[in-house]
């Protein structure tokens, strides 16, 4: 009984462990989502002043794309600690990995989109 428990004991401190070390990536793709989102209405809101004065189209803020921006780190570590429960620790960490896998390439899919729609043309 005292094995079992052991053993136990050992994987919910290895999940722990691998939760906060990912969890913190993740919670780094969670600011840079925030501060890119400031950054970009900050920049929309002084190029539309200068926009109007010359007569040129007002540019929009892309609030969807932010929007899903901002929520994609959450739900993506969400998503990996929910797929990844009761799995053996390589294969958590390999859950873990590929989240952030698809978490990158969407991120910098929605940014590209974001930014496109707030260029001058």
């Amino acid at each position: 009984m005292t094995m079992n428990s052991n053993r136990s004991s050992a994987g919910l401190w290895a999940t722990m462990i691998i939760a906060v070390v990912f969890g913190l990536v993740f919670a780094f793709y969670l600011y840079e989502a925030i501060s890119q989102a400031i950054s970009l209405a900050q920049y929309v809101a002084v190029q539309n002043p200068v926009l109007k004065r010359v007569g040129h189209a007002l540019l929009s803020f892309p609030w969807l794309v932010i929007g899903a921006y901002v929520v994609l780190p959450i739900v993506t570590f969400v998503l990996a600690v929910v797929i990844g429960r009761r799995r053996t620790v390589p294969i958590r960490v390999g859950i873990f990995v590929l989240a952030l896998a698809a978490l990158s390439a969407a991120s910098l899919t929605l940014e590209s989109i974001a930014s496109a729609a707030t260029r001058i043309n």
